[in-house]
């Protein structure tokens, strides 16, 4: 198995400009993400004080690091966590050069004052969250090589973790130890959705791939992400060509068709109903901007 610090070191060692992201399906799914790694030897912002609107989680993979949040200092240790709230005052502290720590950036929108309650406190991950965290850094490496399919991939296997570590929050919802069942079902559901956005993907064929019966794949979805499976899917197809209407000059119908909808007017029908009546030719201007 390689190890945190090998996969990090193909991420860039600033964040990637676009980030990627899906839309906020609850609970706690980032609409943004963005993970990069930094180097002490090589760090040049110390002692400059940022303010950001984002959630930004900073875990050491080696050495020592100083985070500074409104005025209370930490010193994390290798394999220690901590997540930063957004528009808390924040530094970093020049004691220690000679480190290495992988850095999140992530927006939610909607409820997520339980995570806000583990803000500004250290901690170390588990074994379990660990391997979570390896494997969105595994589905994001691979999105920067070209496959756009793991971006969301990469999204749900963070989201994962974030509902992994929620017990700390609230320990007697002992999530930690619940999710050991349902959350790797739930991510082989949505992995292999994300994998094959181009088309609906039925209960049967869920069940089959992923040798589960359909009713154990709808009632853990339904619990964990508060919304159906078919509606999940149609979601994420109409976004994917969302954005292939405002990167590309394809025409409507061939969009359609590589979301997965036989024809034009479904595809204009769907976007209309779900976007508060936007249609294609607003997206496309969107776009030239």
């Amino acid at each position: 198995m390689r190890s945190l610090i090998d996969i990090c070191s193909a991420l860039p060692y600033t964040s990637n400009p676009g980030g990627t992201g899906i839309s906020s399906v609850p609970p706690l799914i980032p609409e943004q993400l963005k993970l990069y790694c930094h180097h002490g030897k090589s760090y040049e912002l110390w002692n400059r004080s940022f303010n950001h609107g984002f959630f930004i989680m900073v875990f050491m993979l080696s050495g020592r690091r100083t985070v500074n949040i409104d005025d209370c200092s930490y010193t994390l240790e290798q394999g220690e966590v901590i997540i930063i709230p957004p528009y808390a005052r924040h530094s970093f502290g020049d004691e220690y050069r000679d480190f290495e720590s992988l850095m999140a950036s992530f927006v939610i929108h909607g409820d997520s004052r339980r995570l806000h309650c583990i803000c500004g406190r250290s901690w170390k991950l588990t074994r379990r969250e660990e391997k979570t965290i390896r494997t969105a850094l595994g589905c994001f490496s691979r999105w920067l090589d070209g496959i756009s399919a793991a971006a969301e991939e990469a999204v749900c296997h963070f989201a994962v973790l974030l509902r992994q570590i929620q017990s700390i929050a609230v320990p007697e919802l002992n999530e930690r130890k619940l999710s050991d069942a349902e959350l790797p079902l739930l991510t082989r559901i949505t992995a292999y959705l994300a994998a094959n956005r181009n088309r609906h993907v039925t209960l049967a064929e869920l069940s089959r791939e992923l040798h589960v019966s359909g009713s154990s794949i709808r009632q853990t979805f339904r619990k964990k992400m508060n919304v159906s499976i078919g509606h999940y899917q149609l979601v994420q197809r109409l976004r994917h060509g969302i954005r292939l209407l405002q990167s590309t000059n394809m025409r409507v119908a061939e969009i359609a068709e590589k979301v997965g909808f036989s024809t034009a007017n479904g595809f204009m029908l769907a976007i209309r109903r779900e976007c508060n009546g936007a249609t294609p030719k607003r997206f496309r201007k969107e776009g030239k901007k």
